[in-house]
């Protein structure tokens, strides 16, 4: 807990940035399928059955939005949402997550106030 940011009380590790974002993935996806299902609302057995076969309900079709110049690491999940380099991804399966386009800063920011806000 020496490492937790002020006010936090949970820390998970991970061995490298890749495994680091795809965790960030699960919990997110995990998170908000609990918000959806109902907080302590125990998954159907059609979801824990149907998810064996990677089948919705159980394997749902929920994405991560990713940006269009991005590396998130080299794992299928992080792979799928990274968009940097064809010999990272070509030949690998991927899943269909979209991609939005990334602001191109101008600096130094002071300078460039009215570009990059329309950027934003």
């Amino acid at each position: 807990m020496a490492v937790a940011p002020p006010g936090m009380d949970r820390v998970t590790t991970a061995m490298c940035g890749t495994c680091a974002n795809e965790g960030a993935y699960k919990v997110a996806i995990m998170t908000y399928a609990n918000n959806k299902r109902g907080v302590d609302v125990p998954p159907t057995e059609l979801e824990l059955c149907s998810c064996m076969s990677n089948q919705a309900p159980g394997s749902p079709d929920y994405a991560i939005m990713s940006l269009k110049s991005g590396f998130h690491g080299r794992l299928l999940g992080a792979l799928s949402s990274s968009r940097t380099r064809t010999s990272y991804k070509v030949d690998i399966p991927a899943f269909d997550w979209p991609a939005a386009q990334n602001p191109i800063y101008m600096y130094p920011l002071n300078d460039n106030v009215e570009y990059n806000r329309a950027q934003d």
